[in-house]
């Protein structure tokens, strides 16, 4: 995406995390982003794109994790290996046996590994990938909305999981707030959303790879994510960084998709070209931008 400065210094929202002053602070992909002078957070005001029946882009029979190349990161089994990594952070912090909701469940990765130790269910927008994760992995895993949760995904869980999901949601003080009614006093909520307050953010600002307002709603940093985990009822415990695993092909085709028409795009895209082998080749990257959050619910 080739980036825009700002057009202007008018104050145009009001922060969804402080409720101070937002302005204008980059548009890409022909959205608009504003930036609240007071805490930080980052956010795209339009909220989510719909199509012309009104559904999200994560709904129909073509979501948006199955389109741009996004299918590489999704469904690729490095996505189960970074997966058994967060499960591993959950149990040093909650018991085998103890009841599990993983909110934005997605393809199932997750509850694939998630199942051998914990009683454990999924909510997930898309009906699609919904219906991949029980055909692949038959797991519980239900269509259902945050702000609307079904009955079916059950109450008083000990722990909740959300999964790179907050900086998709319009509302994140209010999901918070519904996940609060779906955990038992003293459960645990476990999420992950890139660090808008990292060293790698600040440098690349506007740059930043997680800068895309297509489906990137909000960019968190530690100040502001904690204002809303407060105000819903949440005691943050515990803050770290996350890494993740990705195949060399899948952040060739990102760079050159999020940078096109910049010089790392133009980079990327030439380095498309090195054969599968190289492109299949897994690594591990963990740049300091990506938070990973415990908060226990009061």
């Amino acid at each position: 995406m080739k980036e825009v400065e700002p057009a202007s210094e008018t104050p145009v929202a009001r922060c969804l995390a402080c409720g101070e002053v937002g302005r204008h602070w980059a548009r890409r992909a022909e959205r608009d982003l504003v930036r609240c002078e007071a805490c930080g957070l980052i956010w795209v005001p339009a909220g989510l794109l719909l199509d012309e029946q009104g559904a999200t882009i994560y709904e129909g029979d073509r979501p948006v994790f199955l389109e741009d190349g996004n299918e590489q990161y999704y469904l690729d089994e490095t996505n189960t290996r970074s997966c058994q990594e967060k499960l591993a952070w959950v149990q040093a912090h909650v018991p085998p046996g103890a009841r599990l909701l993983d909110v934005g469940a997605n393809f199932g990765h997750f509850l694939s590994v998630a199942r051998s130790v914990y009683q454990a269910v999924g909510l997930e927008l898309s009906g699609a990938a919904v219906e991949w994760s029980r055909r692949r992995f038959a797991v519980e895993n239900h269509v259902g909305s945050v702000y609307a949760i079904p009955t079916e995904v059950g109450r008083a869980h000990d722990a909740v999981t959300l999964w790179d999901v907050i900086e998709h949601v319009p509302r994140p003080g209010e999901a918070l707030e519904a996940l609060a009614t779906v955990l038992r006093p003293g459960g645990l909520l476990f999420l992950s959303t890139p660090d808008v307050g990292s060293v790698v953010a600040r440098l690349l600002r506007r740059r930043w790879h997680y800068v895309d307002p297509v489906q990137h709603l909000a960019l968190f940093n530690a100040r502001n994510l904690r204002l809303l985990l407060e105000r819903a009822g949440f005691e943050p415990i515990g803050v770290r960084s996350l890494g993740h695993f990705y195949r060399v092909g899948y952040v060739l085709d990102r760079l050159a998709y999020l940078h096109r028409g910049g010089v790392p795009g133009a980079l990327a895209a030439a380095l498309r070209a090195l054969g599968r082998p190289a492109r299949r080749a897994t690594l591990r990257l963990d740049l300091g931008d990506v938070m990973g959050v415990v908060a226990k619910r009061r």
